[in-house]
């Protein structure tokens, strides 16, 4: 097998860490990620969905907040990749570039580092067959495999949004997983309460958003009509500003929804600020 998206990822992550002057490489992507093992790490306040055996009830007593015990994980994890698929992935980012490349390079980063750190990872999206599943393996041929089932379908009409697919992960995989949501502003619309709260009761749960270029913005091509939208609609100020609003609104409902579950979200508006995006979703889950 030829290993392409290895060597890509590989260069652009090492590329991050010469400027960055931090190696990413070499991090503690472990550490992110708490289980049930006897290493005592820290206390934080109670939140939905944590066992209650975790919760300490001297320093809640002594401090007069809900406190639990989390542990460093020190057994292999399973990471679940859940990525959108579907025509709207054909669309561009903010930076001018396709959001299918950006999608991938954010799978191609994740993945990279979780088999980097002996993890077990998979892959759930959709394609127009249905539900695509890759079950939890690793190493460089996985990784491949993985990455050239996406990149054979994230931009091709997909039978299941992301709500379904969630909902496949809660019904299907019994296990306790790491899922990394890679969507889109559509896909975060789409989120609920609910399922926010079944998924995180055993896992851990973070969310990757790949934005999108403005409707109203010049040359703005509509999918789903199939041609470029009018000049008036792209050169309206009413519109554009609605459509801010309107786009603002659904990430502050996400966010205020993520951040009462302690879910980390960072958005993507480029290919090119991938991996510094991958690292604030690590950082922000260190510190949730």
């Amino acid at each position: 097998m030829d290993y392409e998206y290895l060597t890509k990822i590989r260069g652009r992550i090492a590329l991050y860490t010469k400027k960055k002057t931090s190696n990413l490489l070499e991090g503690d992507f472990r550490s992110v990620y708490r289980g049930r093992s006897m290493d005592f790490d820290d206390l934080r306040e109670y939140a939905p969905g944590d066992n209650v055996r975790d919760i300490d009830w001297k320093s809640s007593s002594r401090t007069g907040k809900m406190l639990v015990r989390r542990y460093v994980a020190e057994k292999r994890h399973n990471i679940l990749f859940v990525a959108d698929a579907g025509r709207k992935m054909q669309g561009d980012t903010p930076g001018a570039g396709p959001k299918t490349e950006a999608a991938l390079t954010t799978l191609g980063v994740l993945a990279f580092l979780a088999d980097r750190h002996s993890d077990d990872f998979a892959l759930l999206h959709s394609s127009p067959r249905g539900f695509e599943f890759s079950w939890f393996r690793s190493g460089a041929m996985h990784f491949e495999t993985l990455m050239h089932a996406y990149a054979a379908d994230v931009g091709l009409d997909a039978r299941h949004m992301l709500p379904e697919l969630l909902e496949y992960v809660a019904e299907k995989i019994r296990r306790r997983m790491v899922i990394c949501v890679i969507t889109d502003l559509d896909g975060l619309e789409g989120i609920t309460e609910r399922m926010v709260r079944t998924l995180t009761v055993n896992n851990d749960l973070l969310v990757v958003s790949v934005e999108d270029a403005l409707l109203t913005d010049a040359g703005g091509f509509n999918l789903d009509r199939g041609d470029y939208e009018d000049a008036l609609i792209a050169g309206s100020r009413k519109l554009r500003e609605a459509e801010k609003a309107a786009r603002q609104a659904v990430l502050e409902r996400a966010e205020e929804l993520f951040r009462r579950y302690r879910i980390p979200l960072v958005r993507v508006a480029s290919e090119e600020e991938v991996v510094d995006r991958v690292t604030e979703l690590l950082d922000r889950t260190r510190e949730s």
